[in-house]
C-alpha cells in the first residue's frame, strides 16, 4: 500500500502592518536625511557657494533671490582675501548683504571679527550655520541644499554650480 503524503499547507508569511511600512519608511528617509551633516552637505557642494571669481555686485544679485540667512563666499580682489557675504534682511540695511571677512593666518581661519579659528573654510561655514557668534543669525543653506536627501543629489547640484 502506499504510503500517503500528508497535504502541504500554504501559510501565509508573516506581514508588516501598513502602518508599521509606513514608519519604517519614514524612519529610512529620515535616517538619510540625517545622516548627511552639515558639513557634507557644504563639501559636497562648493561650486554652489564657493564663488571667488565673481564681484560684489554678482554675490548682490544672486542673494537678492535668496531668504535671509543665504551666504556665498567670494574672494574680495582689493584684499585678496575671502569674503563671507550673508543676505540679511531686507529692510536691515540698504544692499540687504553685509560681507564679513576671513583672516587666514597658521594654516587656520576665521572671521575677521571673531576669535573662533578653523582649519579650513567648510568647517568654518558649517559652525556658522549651527551658531552664529558674530553674525546677525546662523548662516541658512540653500534650500535645495537642505532638502536633498541623498549624496547623489548633492552631487547633482554641485555640478549646477551657481545656476542652482
Amino acid at each position: 500500500m502506499a504510503q500517503q503524503e500528508e497535504p502541504l499547507y500554504d501559510f501565509p508569511e508573516p506581514t508588516q502592518s501598513s502602518q508599521q511600512r509606513k514608519l519604517l519608511a519614514h524612519q529610512r528617509g529620515r535616517g538619510s536625511l540625517r545622516s548627511i551633516s552639515v558639513l557634507d552637505r557644504l563639501l559636497l557642494t562648493v561650486p554652489v557657494w564657493l564663488q571667488l571669481s565673481i564681484n560684489p555686485a554678482t554675490a548682490l544679485h544672486i542673494l537678492q533671490r535668496e531668504p535671509p540667512g543665504n551666504f556665498l563666499v567670494r574672494k574680495s580682489r582689493t584684499s585678496q582675501r575671502n569674503v563671507l557675504c550673508v543676505r540679511l534682511a531686507d529692510d536691515s540695511v540698504p544692499s540687504f548683504v553685509q560681507q564679513f571677512g576671513i583672516r587666514e593666518e597658521q594654516c587656520t581661519m576665521c572671521l575677521e571679527t571673531s576669535a573662533i579659528r578653523f582649519p579650513d573654510l567648510p568647517r568654518l561655514v558649517s559652525f556658522y550655520c549651527v551658531s552664529r557668534d558674530v553674525l546677525p543669525f546662523p548662516l541658512e543653506l540653500p534650500e535645495a541644499i537642505a532638502k536633498a536627501t541623498s549624496h547623489k543629489e548633492l552631487e547633482s547640484i554641485s555640478h549646477m554650480g551657481i545656476g542652482w
